[in-house]
């Protein structure tokens, strides 16, 4: 399903415009003021100005090679300027790839059963946090009776080192929200906690080309990695919503 195809305006728009592609993810261009739209996985979507509401439509492809049997589709998410939400509605099978790219307060928001939140934790899950060229952040969740990989987000620059505007202000499960520095600082602890659970949880530090090496990435069809180790990628997600919002020079 791709998002939005029934709407005659959304088709205008993609025909008025040429949004550059991320890697492999087919773009998809939202309308200048505020969209609400399930991004299909295997896609990307650039919304531009407007509170936009972004939902992950990640789903899983099966096969014998696959970690646990399954790989799952990533969404690629930017909401660009306004104050944008991020959505995982389910607590299986959700990747995203967010780059906000534009600005204002954005949330991020996962089930109550999500196995990212900090009050929480699964005797059956590991869930692992990775620091990406100290400056992204992924976090991941592996079932430990199959070693399939069925949670995974990675946050393009959420501490805003290389721009303020890429920021991730708040993440939210259920009602219960967090700053995202105070969610980064709590996996960033938990593995050295010294409680019963500290052991499901890992934190490190690591490069998008070593991930990828390691077969925890799945960096097929995209052909330059020094984009993603040097952060230039994150220039697509500012051009595409730029351009949705026509501010373009």
């Amino acid at each position: 399903m791709l998002p939005l195809a029934h709407n005659w305006l959304y088709v205008t728009l993609v025909l008025m415009m040429e949004g550059f592609q991320f890697g492999p993810y087919p773009t998809f261009m939202g309308r200048p003021k505020k969209d609400k739209v399930e991004v299909a996985g295997g896609t990307a979507f650039y919304a531009g100005k407007g509170k936009d509401v972004l939902t992950s439509g990640s789903f899983p492809e099966y096969g014998d090679d696959f970690p646990g049997g399954y790989l799952v589709y990533p969404a690629v998410m930017s909401g660009g300027r306004g104050n944008d939400t991020y959505r995982f509605e389910s607590d299986l099978f959700e990747w995203g790839f967010i780059a906000d790219g534009g600005g204002g307060k954005d949330t991020v928001k996962f089930s109550k059963e999500s196995p990212f939140n900090p009050c929480c934790y699964d005797e059956l899950t590991r869930v692992d946090t990775v620091l990406i060229n100290k400056r992204d952040v992924l976090v991941i969740s592996t079932d430990l009776n199959d070693g399939g990989r069925s949670n995974g987000v990675i946050f393009s620059d959420p501490f805003g080192r290389l721009d303020k505007a890429n920021k991730i202000e708040k993440v939210k499960f259920g009602n219960k929200k967090y700053k995202f520095k105070k969610f980064y600082k709590s996996l960033k602890k938990a593995p050295n906690s010294g409680n019963d659970y500290s052991e499901l949880f890992s934190f490190s530090e690591s490069t998008f080309s070593e991930l990828g090496a390691a077969g925890i990435l799945n960096l097929e069809g995209i052909d330059d990695l020094t984009t993603l180790d040097d952060g230039s990628y994150l220039g697509i997600a500012a051009y595409n919503n730029n351009l949705v919002d026509g501010t373009l020079g």
